[in-house]
């Protein structure tokens, strides 16, 4: 996420200023996307992210969410990441915590900063709403350390960059607290390369050819919930966009002049579309003959998503038939709950999915953080229900 390189096809807005259309820029863009759960890395793959920026009419380039009729805090950019997504993604932690939910979490031990000995690899940084972590420690050899380096999310993107030890002792005396472990990193046993688009240490880069022809508004490998329109951007001339769903051909739809073609009440399933156009085939003895052919595919799931907040019996259902849920959060309108280790965020265990509810206790869920909100899983990324207001 720190060395990843994107090229904007137009203006991205970021927090304090634009990305430059044209221009090459390193690290995964900071955004808040937590009215939406759009997460980089958490939510959204690094494919469907990367897939969004290629495409000039995604979601990435027309939505503000920090503006009506969103209701965006601390954010500009529908897909993004900041500090504490950034480092959750890093140490496999799911859900993602919040910054504050480090230093109360029970998985989390307080580490001495000051011994240098004490120090680790994946350690994280951590001062009252913001975080970062260690990703590399320099010794010299007599095994006293020279340089750490830091990786975090704060300003435009991800990035990473070293300090001497001095360097670092001032940095934590200035700009952090504490720093602390977290004691089950070795349960982090999956990980998700990307060599088409970065490729780390050990890992042999990948060319990967992007289609050029069509792409959801989302990105490819995209996640849509039941009832919610699926946007195709065609980005070339065609006779016929074929829809596919489950591998069966279920529309046939004939251009329709504005290349962009919007799919309404598609029932959940796994889908893909091509567009069939027509090319000149010039023989070498000068004759002119027209073919059909067809353009890869774009990629999308459709998520059955089913939640009821039912105040006569204080119970949350939830269930799907092709997703997974994961945990319940109460929130506000923006996407702010409460942390870790109180009741704003339930992870649900797996007797709970089974049954398809949880009890919610007299008073559990606050008037402040009214919004009920339960996370879904599927392979290509995570969804979220329309909250639900408890109250209403």
């Amino acid at each position: 996420m720190t060395d990843l390189t994107f090229t904007p096809l137009a203006e991205i807005a970021y927090l304090s200023g634009k990305f430059k259309a044209g221009k090459t820029y390193t690290g995964v863009i900071y955004s808040s996307a937590k009215e939406l759960e759009c997460f980089v890395g958490n939510d959204v793959s690094i494919h469907t992210y990367m897939t969004a920026i290629h495409n000039p009419r995604s979601v990435i380039y027309t939505e503000d969410i920090s503006a009506p009729p969103y209701h965006g805090l601390n954010c500009k950019t529908y897909y993004g990441t900041v500090c504490s997504s950034f480092v959750s993604y890093a140490l496999g932690i799911v859900p993602r915590y919040w910054a504050n939910d480090f230093p109360l979490s029970d998985v989390m031990r307080e580490v001495d900063y000051t011994n240098p000995d004490s120090l680790c690899v994946a350690d994280v940084l951590w001062r009252k709403g913001h975080v970062a972590m260690i990703t590399d420690i320099e010794k010299n050899k007599d095994n006293r350390v020279l340089n750490v380096e830091i990786s975090e999310n704060a300003g435009s993107t991800c990035k990473r960059y070293y300090k001497s030890w001095n360097e670092f002792c001032g940095l934590m005396t200035s700009s952090f607290e504490k720093v602390f472990r977290y004691t089950e990193l070795y349960k982090n046993l999956d990980y998700i390369s990307y060599p088409e688009f970065v490729a780390v240490k050990g890992e042999t880069p990948l060319n990967f050819v992007y289609n050029n022809d069509l792409c959801t508004s989302k990105g490819d490998k995209a996640c849509y919930i039941e009832n919610e329109d699926v946007v195709v951007n065609v980005l070339r001339e065609y006779d016929l966009l074929e829809v596919y769903k489950d591998e069966k051909l279920v529309y046939e739809i004939e251009a329709n002049g504005n290349q962009d073609v919007t799919l309404s009440g598609l029932e959940y399933g796994d889908y893909k579309a091509r567009v069939v156009y027509t090319v000149s085939d010039t023989t070498g003895a000068g004759s002119h003959m027209s073919k059909k052919t067809c353009s890869d595919f774009t990629n999308w799931i459709v998520v059955d998503v089913n939640v009821v907040a039912d105040r006569s019996q204080n119970r949350i259902y939830f269930s799907s038939a092709n997703a997974t849920p994961q945990c319940v959060r109460y929130c506000d309108i923006h996407g702010n709950g409460g942390s870790l280790t109180t009741s704003n965020r339930h992870v649900l265990s797996q007797e709970e999915k089974q049954q398809g509810y949880i009890d919610v206790l007299p008073d559990e869920i606050r008037r402040d953080f009214p919004y009920v909100r339960v996370n879904f899983a599927t392979d290509y990324g995570r969804v979220i229900n329309i909250p639900i207001n408890w109250f209403e």
